[in-house]
Protein backbone atom coordinates (compact mmCIF):
# COMPACT_ATOMS: atom_id res chain seq x y z
CA UNK A 1 0.00 0.00 0.00
CA UNK A 2 1.25 3.13 -1.00
CA UNK A 3 2.35 5.73 1.77
CA UNK A 4 0.76 9.01 0.89
CA UNK A 5 -0.83 12.04 2.61
CA UNK A 6 -4.25 12.01 2.31
CA UNK A 7 -5.65 15.51 3.10
CA UNK A 8 -9.16 15.17 1.97
CA UNK A 9 -10.28 15.06 5.57
CA UNK A 10 -8.33 18.12 6.79
CA UNK A 11 -9.42 20.47 4.23
CA UNK A 12 -10.94 23.87 5.43
CA UNK A 13 -9.15 23.79 9.46
CA UNK A 14 -6.57 25.59 10.48
CA UNK A 15 -2.83 24.09 10.11
CA UNK A 16 -2.06 23.46 14.15
CA UNK A 17 0.89 22.52 15.77
CA UNK A 18 2.19 21.16 19.03
CA UNK A 19 3.68 24.62 19.82
CA UNK A 20 0.08 26.49 18.72
CA UNK A 21 -1.62 23.97 20.38
CA UNK A 22 0.09 24.22 24.03
CA UNK A 23 0.77 27.97 24.05
CA UNK A 24 -3.15 28.23 23.01
CA UNK A 25 -3.86 26.37 26.51
CA UNK A 26 -1.33 27.61 28.34
CA UNK A 27 -2.99 31.84 27.50
CA UNK A 28 -6.21 29.89 28.01
CA UNK A 29 -5.04 28.62 31.62
CA UNK A 30 -4.33 32.51 33.27
CA UNK A 31 -8.01 33.99 33.36
CA UNK A 32 -8.51 30.70 35.15
CA UNK A 33 -5.84 30.51 37.80
CA UNK A 34 -6.08 34.61 38.52
CA UNK A 35 -9.71 33.66 38.83
CA UNK A 36 -8.98 31.02 41.37
CA UNK A 37 -6.23 33.53 43.38
CA UNK A 38 -9.20 35.62 44.00
CA UNK A 39 -11.34 33.24 45.67
CA UNK A 40 -9.09 32.57 47.72
CA UNK A 41 -9.11 33.54 51.33
CA UNK A 42 -6.38 35.50 52.52
CA UNK A 43 -5.74 33.32 55.63
CA UNK A 44 -6.06 29.51 56.20
CA UNK A 45 -9.47 28.38 57.71
CA UNK A 46 -8.59 27.39 60.92
CA UNK A 47 -10.46 23.41 61.84
CA UNK A 48 -12.85 25.22 64.44
CA UNK A 49 -13.86 27.72 61.52
CA UNK A 50 -14.85 24.39 59.03
CA UNK A 51 -15.94 22.17 61.59
CA UNK A 52 -18.81 25.02 62.22
CA UNK A 53 -19.50 25.33 58.29
CA UNK A 54 -19.12 22.14 57.19
CA UNK A 55 -22.01 20.02 55.71
CA UNK A 56 -22.78 16.62 57.29
CA UNK A 57 -20.94 14.66 54.45
CA UNK A 58 -17.91 16.73 54.74
CA UNK A 59 -17.90 16.28 58.73
CA UNK A 60 -18.26 12.39 58.45
CA UNK A 61 -15.19 12.33 55.64
CA UNK A 62 -12.99 14.55 58.11
CA UNK A 63 -13.74 12.99 60.86
CA UNK A 64 -12.72 9.64 59.08
CA UNK A 65 -9.89 10.48 58.38
CA UNK A 66 -9.07 12.02 61.41
CA UNK A 67 -9.51 8.24 62.77
CA UNK A 68 -7.31 6.38 59.86
CA UNK A 69 -4.60 8.83 60.87
CA UNK A 70 -4.68 7.91 64.52
CA UNK A 71 -4.78 4.12 63.42
CA UNK A 72 -1.85 4.42 60.75
CA UNK A 73 0.07 5.97 63.59
CA UNK A 74 -0.78 3.10 66.43
CA UNK A 75 0.10 0.44 63.63
CA UNK A 76 2.89 1.82 61.75
CA UNK A 77 3.89 -1.34 60.80
CA UNK A 78 0.82 -1.88 58.44
CA UNK A 79 0.57 0.06 55.12
CA UNK A 80 -1.84 1.39 52.92
CA UNK A 81 -5.09 2.81 55.27
CA UNK A 82 -7.69 3.68 53.22
CA UNK A 83 -11.32 5.34 54.41
CA UNK A 84 -14.28 3.98 52.63
CA UNK A 85 -17.45 6.02 53.40
CA UNK A 86 -20.69 4.27 52.09
CA UNK A 87 -24.13 6.27 52.09
CA UNK A 88 -26.51 3.92 50.68
CA UNK A 89 -25.75 1.17 53.16
CA UNK A 90 -24.52 3.64 55.75
CA UNK A 91 -21.41 2.93 57.03
CA UNK A 92 -17.74 3.63 57.17
CA UNK A 93 -14.87 1.54 56.19
CA UNK A 94 -11.37 2.15 57.86
CA UNK A 95 -8.23 -0.62 57.25
CA UNK A 96 -4.87 -1.51 56.66
CA UNK A 97 -3.64 -2.64 53.25
CA UNK A 98 -3.30 -6.30 54.00
CA UNK A 99 0.52 -7.64 53.43
CA UNK A 100 1.27 -10.33 50.48
CA UNK A 101 3.37 -13.31 51.24
CA UNK A 102 5.19 -13.15 47.70
CA UNK A 103 2.18 -15.28 45.61
CA UNK A 104 -0.20 -12.29 45.17
CA UNK A 105 -3.12 -13.09 47.20
CA UNK A 106 -3.70 -11.50 50.51
CA UNK A 107 -2.10 -13.30 53.69
CA UNK A 108 -4.74 -13.34 57.05
CA UNK A 109 -3.18 -14.47 60.17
Amino acid sequence: MPNKLVQAAAEGLPKITRRLFVGGAAAASLPVAAAAKAVMPQEPMTVDAFLKIATPAELVLYHSNALMDAMAAMHPEQEGWKVHVDHDYHFVLISGQLPTGGTGKAVRS
